[in-house]
């Protein structure tokens, strides 16, 4: 574990830790959402749902924070326009839980360079990198697929698309795969993939997970009471 002192804001930052202390008050970790044109605003639906279920544990664990070059606004590819909270190149990796890839049409392009060598950075440092639909292409072009197992929207999606793609052997037909901290997806595995990121997260219990799993998959309401239930359990620390 490393520690590293701020003097000038008197901050003590624990890398690759859950908790950040600044001036002895815990502050929560950041889960960054890069945003660019044309993302798929509906491949992360799912995980903004789990996330906002934090509010009914008193305390949230960790925080979303949306993150684009320059601090610009972007359009999706629904036609939503959404304002970043901050701009790429202050990303604190440091205060970093998770960093979170969107489908899109970009992710050839050399404007994505600098979010995936971000994305590179914090594998390597151990930190969770969730990628989902063509956001996988962009980590295939540059070699990060290369020797973890991964998925997209099909293989040949990144064989025909992407010339630099080496990972062939490490490529698994399933809608949402997970490698250490590496958690991939089809355009159609939106929900398994928010359950292994709020899982590899710690956020909720398993029981929580499972319930909400179970009735996002199903529409059950018996699974919509049982997770209801399992959250207050989380609440009170059961």
């Amino acid at each position: 574990m490393v520690l590293q002192r701020n003097i000038k804001y008197d901050t003590i930052k624990t890398i690759n830790s859950s908790i950040i202390y600044q001036r002895g008050v815990r502050m929560m970790k950041n889960i960054y959402m890069y945003i660019q044109d044309t993302m798929a605003d509906f491949e992360h639906g799912y995980l903004m749902q789990a996330l906002s279920l934090q509010s009914m544990l008193g305390e949230a664990k960790v925080k979303l924070v949306t993150v684009s070059k320059g601090k610009k606004s972007i359009k999706t590819a629904g036609g939503m326009t959404i304002v970043p909270d901050v701009n790429l190149y202050d990303l604190d990796t440091a205060n970093a839980a998770a960093l979170v890839l969107i489908g899109g049409d970009t992710w050839l392009d050399n404007e994505q360079d600098d979010v995936l060598e971000v994305a590179s950075k914090l594998l390597q440092e151990n930190i969770l990198v969730g990628a989902i639909c063509g956001a996988t292409l962009g980590l295939a072009e540059k070699g990060i697929l290369d020797n973890r197992y991964h998925t997209s929207n099909a293989s040949f999606f990144l064989t025909q698309m992407s010339q630099h793609y080496r990972g062939q052997d490490y490529y698994k037909d399933e809608i949402a795969v997970q490698d250490g901290k590496l958690i991939t997806a089809s355009s159609a595995g939106s929900l398994s993939w928010t359950k292994l990121i709020v899982e590899e997260l710690g956020l909720y219990s398993k029981s929580t997970v499972e319930a909400w799993f179970n009735y996002f998959s199903t529409g059950d309401a018996h699974y919509y009471f049982e997770m209801m239930n399992s959250l207050e359990n989380d609440a009170q620390g059961h």
